[in-house]
C-alpha cells in the first residue's frame, strides 16, 4: 500500500524533472518547490504516524524500565533495612544471651562453692568423729590391757568399791 503512494509521488517528480529541449536553462524553482512540498506532505502523511508510534512506544518502554528499576531499588532498600534490623536484633539477642550466661555461670559458681564448703564441713565433722571414735577405741584398748596386766599379775589390790569408783569415773 505504501509502495503505491511512493510511486505516485515519483510520477510528478519525473514529469517536472524534464528539462527544455532547446538547451535553454529553465529555472523552474516555483514548480519544484511546490512539488517538493507536496512530496514532503505525502511523506509526512505516510511516515508520521509510524514514527510517532515508534517513539511513543520507545518512551513508554523506557518509562516502564525506569519504573521497574525504581521499584527494585525500593525493594532492595527495604530488604537492606530489614537485614540491618535483623542484624541489630541478633546482636541484641547475643548480648542478652552473653549476659544471661555470665549470670548463670556466677550462680552456678556460687552454688558449687556453697556445696563444696558444705561437703568440706561434713568431711571435717566426719573426720573429727572418726578421730574421736578411734581415740576412744585406743583408750579402751589401753585401759583393757592395763587392767588385764594388773589382774593377771596380781600387782594391784583393788577392792570392789575402788573398782566401782574407777568405773563410774570412766563412764562419767
Amino acid at each position: 500500500m505504501k509502495l503505491k503512494y511512493v510511486l505516485l509521488l515519483l510520477v510528478p517528480v519525473a514529469a517536472l524533472a524534464s528539462g527544455a529541449a532547446d538547451g535553454e536553462v529553465n529555472y523552474d524553482i516555483k514548480p519544484r518547490v511546490i512539488n517538493f512540498v507536496i512530496f514532503a506532505a505525502i511523506l509526512y502523511y505516510l511516515i508520521a504516524k509510524p514514527i510517532k508510534e515508534y517513539f511513543t512506544g520507545r518512551t513508554d518502554e523506557i518509562a516502564d524500565r525506569l519504573s521497574s528499576i525504581q521499584d527494585k531499588l525500593k525493594e532492595s532498600k527495604a530488604e537492606k533495612e530489614s537485614a540491618l534490623q535483623s542484624v541489630k536484633d541478633a546482636d541484641d539477642s547475643a548480648k542478652d544471651i552473653i549476659t544471661t550466661a555470665k549470670k548463670e555461670a556466677e550462680l552456678l559458681t556460687a552454688k558449687i562453692e556453697e556445696n563444696l564448703k558444705s561437703d568440706l564441713k561434713n568431711l571435717q565433722k566426719g573426720h573429727e568423729e572418726r578421730i574421736a571414735i578411734e581415740e576412744k577405741k585406743m583408750s579402751k584398748g589401753v585401759v583393757e590391757e592395763v587392767i588385764e596386766e594388773m589382774f593377771q599379775e596380781g600387782k594391784v589390790d583393788l577392792k570392789n568399791e575402788d573398782f566401782l569408783n574407777i568405773i563410774k569415773k570412766k563412764v562419767a
